[in-house]
């Protein structure tokens, strides 16, 4: 069906460039002949900022030592944060009926949710921290951070993750001392590898696990 669907647009579009109009099969063979591939776009927020995700990139060496200080006293760990929400919506399964029967389920939806914190750490030790939690906020983001910082006291820290609005602000109070925050340009999460790390990490903990973890 997506190649039915490709092969339309394609169709189409040749019709308005050349005038010529060819067959939905004569459209897909052309798409192939060019080296085309059905794929399943990434999604990418309309108001990513192109630019700033690659000067992003160009300049992390020399943000990292302005954070982290151009000689710091102790041993510098560099980690990549995010968040995952987890949850489920009743099921309503098959039953048995009589033919021509009309067969109701009441029920009244409820939302319960939970929350996987993740950081990797760049290069060094490749350590992994989690946190399973009902809730987020910037208490339960601190308390992440500090879980953090407590994995290796005598570090320091740098946490590279997005500006979401619960998490904490460079001048928070609530900041472990050995820990400095790196933040990433604004919906930009193809520059944070532990988005797709925690999908496929989520995706393999059986959802009563994650339950009884998370509270």
């Amino acid at each position: 069906m997506g190649q039915f669907r490709q092969a339309k647009d394609a169709q189409a579009w040749i019709k308005k460039r050349t005038r010529k109009t060819l067959s939905v099969s004569g459209a897909l063979k052309v798409l192939r002949r060019l080296g085309g591939k059905l794929k399943v776009p990434r999604k990418s927020h309309a108001k990513k900022d192109p630019v700033k995700a690659a000067q992003f990139k160009v300049e992390l060496p020399a943000r990292l030592q302005e954070v982290a200080g151009p000689a710091p006293a102790q041993p510098v760990r560099m980690w990549v944060l995010d968040e995952h929400r987890y949850g489920l919506l009743p099921v309503i399964r098959r039953v048995w009926g009589r033919r021509g029967v009309r067969v109701h389920a009441p029920y009244a939806t409820r939302y319960q949710w939970g929350y996987l914190h993740e950081t990797l750490e760049v290069d060094g030790a490749h350590a992994v921290e989690l946190l399973f939690t009902t809730a987020i906020d910037r208490d339960i983001h601190a308390l992440f951070l500090q879980q953090i910082a407590g994995s290796d006291p005598k570090a320091l820290h740098v946490v590279i993750a997005d500006q979401a609005g619960f998490h904490l602000p460079a001048d928070d109070g609530r900041l472990p001392a050995n820990l400095r925050l790196l933040p990433l340009p604004p919906y930009c999460p193809e520059l944070n590898p532990v988005e797709r790390f925690g999908g496929l990490l989520k995706a393999a903990v059986p959802t009563g696990s994650i339950r009884r973890c998370a509270g």
